[in-house]
């Protein structure tokens, strides 16, 4: 397996990966348009998790830069493993790049949302190291409209 980092070329086989995420509504084209938009994000990153089957699994980081303090933090923007791939160690490659590469940005640490009903996936983050801190701090989200 090989993880490099997501093309353009890659929109056919990364919708339907967004689709097992849960978000089915992707065209190619507009998936085209934001690995396009990934490739040129100077603090973000989109990596592909390629076998001989194809890509079999994606991963997006991107660093935010701290105020209260020095460096930046690095976020797991999305994660999708080919449900025919996920416990191969598919996902941990993934995530392994995205943590190397918020290391070269100067990351001092990661962190992921996840919904509360992929309880398979918060047992993966566990196992890497991640830990669940929602019990200190609340998500909030506001949809911006023109």
């Amino acid at each position: 397996m090989e993880i490099r980092q997501a093309l353009t070329t890659d929109a056919p086989a990364v919708t339907p990966l967004l689709a097992q995420l849960g978000y089915p509504d992707n065209a190619v084209d507009d998936v085209r348009r934001r690995l396009e938009r990934w490739e040129r994000h100077p603090e973000g990153a989109a990596f592909v998790a390629v076998s001989g089957d194809g890509v079999v699994g994606v991963i997006a980081v991107v660093a935010i830069p701290l105020l209260e303090r020095e460096g930046s933090v690095g976020r797991i923007v999305a994660l999708v493993v080919d449900e025919s791939q996920r416990g191969t160690g598919v996902g941990r490659e993934l995530v392994t790049a995205a943590e190397e590469q918020a290391l070269r940005w100067g990351c001092v640490a990661m962190e992921v949302s996840s919904s509360r009903r992929r309880t398979a996936a918060h047992a993966f983050y566990r196992a890497r190291g991640y830990e669940d801190r929602c019990e200190r701090s609340a998500k909030f989200y506001r949809t911006l409209t023109a």
